[in-house]
């Protein structure tokens, strides 16, 4: 089947020779149409019969075409498509109102408990107690009859007295041969020597102040325990006090009295010292007298330092 642009040329080959145009020309132009349609398959096929037939029609059209695409736009539509819509604004969140944190309220004071007399004592000496270092170093036993004691007391039955295993220990140590209480009685004695190192070291673990004060705080615990017997603390780092002129006196003269014992030396250093006369004692008197102020004055220095040093250390915990 021929297409339109083939028929539009047999049309013309047609029109132009006239009707007794022979049949091959006819054939022969249809043929060529053909193969024009099929070399160019994407090629737009044009109306030549539409053209050749009205020129004046294409004119119009081309015309109307041009009404059509050169027509502006009114401005209606050009400003509603250039304005944009307007996005709605978003609301900021309402604040939360901020509530006032009410004022903390203070704690009422405690009422302080009100002791009586007996309480206030129980106090005070268990203070005294604390200060006074009752808690020594463990000492080693010191006579022969402590080293058998302790040598011995492990043995027996798990179900004999304290006091029959004393007993029959005893009579047991009295029974002794000489060399075997001379060999308790050295290990005694070298145990006597390592407790008096071992107290030495414990006392040098405190401060001189820490001792002085627990000497005081010894003293009072004896007056309101009822003690007879007072055990004091040693310390050579501690002021010793000079004492009076006599003291003195006996001191350098001790050696020149030539009693016999001690008691009868201090009865006769007693005589020559109230023999002396006023020119005589000045220079003893006035030794001790210099001595007595300067320890004075280091005893007040460990007095306050010994009162901080206990104030701190009853404050902070006790460790566990």
């Amino acid at each position: 089947m021929l297409s339109s642009a083939g028929l539009a040329a047999a049309r013309r080959v047609l029109t132009s020779s006239g009707a007794a145009a022979s049949w091959p020309q006819f054939s022969g132009l249809a043929a060529r149409a053909l193969v024009l349609r099929l070399a160019a398959p994407s090629v737009r096929t044009i109306n030549f019969s539409a053209s050749m037939r009205s020129p004046a029609a294409k004119a119009s059209a081309s015309k109307s075409t041009k009404s059509t695409t050169t027509k502006p736009k009114s401005s209606a539509t050009k400003k509603s498509t250039t304005k944009k819509t307007a996005k709605p604004k978003a609301k900021k969140p309402a604040k939360k109102p901020v509530k006032k944190k009410a004022a903390a309220k203070k704690p009422k004071a405690a009422k302080k408990k009100v002791l009586t007399d007996e309480q206030k004592e129980r106090l005070e000496i268990r203070k005294l107690r604390q200060m006074a270092l009752l808690k020594g170093p463990t000492f080693l036993p010191e006579s022969a009859w402590s080293v058998y004691m302790v040598d011995n007391m492990r043995g027996g039955t798990g179900g004999d007295a304290l006091g029959d295993k004393v007993r029959a220990l005893s009579t047991s140590f009295k029974n002794l041969p000489e060399a075997e209480k001379e060999r308790l009685t050295a290990i005694g004695n070298s145990n006597k020597i390592a407790n008096q190192e071992a107290k030495k070291k414990w006392i040098e673990s405190f401060p001189p102040e820490a001792i002085y004060t627990a000497n005081l705080a010894r003293r009072r615990l004896a007056r309101k325990t009822d003690k007879s017997k007072l055990y004091l603390l040693h310390d050579e780092r501690l002021p010793h006090r000079g004492g009076s002129g006599f003291n003195l006196y006996v001191k350098e003269h001790f050696n020149q009295s030539g009693a016999d014992s001690a008691t009868d030396a201090m009865r006769t250093m007693s005589e020559r010292w109230k023999s002396l006369s006023s020119d005589e004692k000045a220079p003893y008197v006035k030794e001790a007298t210099e001595q007595n102020k300067a320890s004075g004055e280091k005893v007040k220095d460990l007095r306050k330092k010994g009162e901080l040093y206990w104030k701190e250390k009853l404050a902070s915990p006790s460790p566990a």
